[in-house]
């Protein structure tokens, strides 16, 4: 009988960066600069302001995006090696990035429709909910010498991915009271800029709390 082998995490590792860097070229395919503007100048600078509703959902995408991937980034490192169910959650959590592109150009051109709003943050739910299931696959089960205390790792993420897709939720009601009571401002989606502190500057402190629990060994 065939015993299970870990599979190559190289392999993953260069799947996910490879889909990662396509998907975040693909977001400036939105933003369509005029091929002739002619010499008038007002006609220049009304073609670049018609831009700046797909500029800023071009930035939040990509800045989520790159949030997502520097959360898997770190999974990794301390991941031991990978088998297979955490490779089909790795390959349902690329699938769905693959959609922010698309739904990026959806929800910027149709920025009045209730259902470009649930669709783009019911992807972004898809990407935590996946990411996490991976955190968790990984601290409980893949660690390496890296990790002290799975089980003390897979509570603290949990945590981070629980605040993270309540402000994915936030962001979605908070289109949706923009879209009810008309206002064409389109705040809502930099609610979605909260991820950074889950990102970012948890992160930090997680990580001094952590060096704090758990003194380097001599």
């Amino acid at each position: 009988m065939l015993l299970p082998l870990a599979l190559p995490k190289p392999r993953l590792e260069a799947l996910t960066d490879g889909i990662f860097a396509v998907t975040m070229t693909l977001l400036v395919l939105d933003l369509k600069l005029p091929d002739h503007v002619g010499g008038d100048s007002s006609r220049v600078l009304a073609n670049l302001l018609r831009l700046l509703p797909h500029l800023d959902d071009y930035v939040i995408s990509f800045v989520v995006l790159c949030l997502y991937w520097l959360a898997h980034l770190r999974l990794l490192q301390r991941v031991r090696d990978v088998d297979g169910a955490f490779v089909w959650l790795n390959l349902a959590f690329l699938l769905c990035t693959t959609f922010v592109p698309p739904l990026t150009s959806f929800i910027g051109n149709n920025p009045e429709q209730p259902v470009a709003a649930v669709v783009y943050g019911g992807n972004l739910l898809l990407l935590v909910l996946f990411e996490a299931l991976l955190w968790r696959r990984g601290a409980l089960h893949l660690s390496n010498e890296s990790v002290t205390d799975g089980v003390a790792l897979w509570a603290f993420m949990r945590g981070r991915f629980l605040f993270a897709g309540g402000v994915i939720v936030l962001a979605i009601v908070a289109a949706l009271v923009e879209i009810e009571v008309g206002t064409r401002v389109g705040y809502a989606t930099y609610a979605y800029l909260l991820l950074i502190v889950v990102g970012v500057v948890r992160p930090r402190h997680a990580a001094s709390a952590v060096q704090h629990r758990h003194p380097p060994r001599g």
